[in-house]
């Protein structure tokens, strides 16, 4: 972590636009009181804390482990997959809001849909527990993120930041802004001309259908699969702000995020 803090606070002293980091602690944190009795696990929010203390000034930081311990009774996390649920990435999304001076849409006002009720996850994967309860996917849906320009994938374009044909497939998670690509560019019908980079991993890809709504433009950019400069990038796209997201198991994990330029 001291490393990622390091190579961040490098990074961002090359740019001068906002800059926001969104550190998401893990459902074995937040739902701690569920496990086995003396299971062991390190405290996420004390690593989040640390985390945030190495990292410039000029690097906001978004904390989102006490609405989400507020809200813990809620279906906040997927109970077979490590990713957040749509309900969990708002409540994230509405500190994004705070600290981005924006305005967040009211949850009341979105229409929510089930577009599954038989997802199986990354952890049924790993466990293969018999008859194991499916987990259940909602999005919210509102005229920007269902009306959009353009959603420019690795190897597509389309315009839509969801892909139906993952839900007939097991890797139903990807139906969330067509899974892992290098980079990701939506367009949407916004015109304030503001322009969010979004450096992150997978529980970026949810998050999505909450922010076609405050940008003109979103570019998710994994740094596993791309291997330009960034810095660049910024100066290229006309970047008007910046935001990490990030799990905490994964950050740890990955050493894609080590080799950002």
């Amino acid at each position: 972590m001291d490393k990622v803090a390091h190579v961040i606070n490098q990074f961002a002293s090359k740019i001068e636009i906002p800059i926001y980091f969104m550190l998401v602690p893990n459902s074995i944190y937040i739902n701690q009181e569920k496990l086995p009795q003396y299971v062991e696990t390190y405290d996420q929010k004390e690593i989040i804390n640390n985390f945030y203390k190495n990292l410039d000034n000029k690097i906001k930081k978004i904390d989102v482990v006490d609405i989400l311990l507020e809200n813990k009774d809620k279906y906040l996390y997927f109970k077979t997959d490590h990713h957040m649920t749509s309900l969990g990435t708002y409540l994230s999304y509405t500190k994004f809001c705070e600290i981005a001076n924006i305005q967040p849409e009211k949850l009341e006002n979105y229409e929510l849909n089930t577009v599954s009720k038989d997802f199986l996850g990354t952890f049924d994967s790993k466990a293969q527990v018999i008859n194991q309860e499916k987990d259940q996917i909602d999005i919210y849906l509102n005229s920007y993120n269902q009306d959009i320009i353009s959603a420019e994938y690795d190897k597509q374009t389309t315009n839509s930041i969801f892909n139906k044909e993952y839900l007939d497939k097991k890797d139903k998670y990807s139906f969330f802004l067509n899974g892992n690509n290098a980079k990701v560019v939506v367009k949407t019908k916004v015109e304030n001309n503001r322009k969010l980079l979004v450096i992150k991993d997978s529980y970026a890809h949810i998050m999505a259908q909450f922010l076609c709504q405050n940008y003109s433009e979103i570019h998710f950019i994994d740094p596993r699969y791309y291997k330009a400069s960034l810095t660049e990038y910024i100066k290229q796209n006309n970047i008007t702000e910046v935001l990490f997201l990030y799990n905490v198991s994964n950050i740890v994990t990955d050493l894609g995020i080590l080799s950002l330029n």
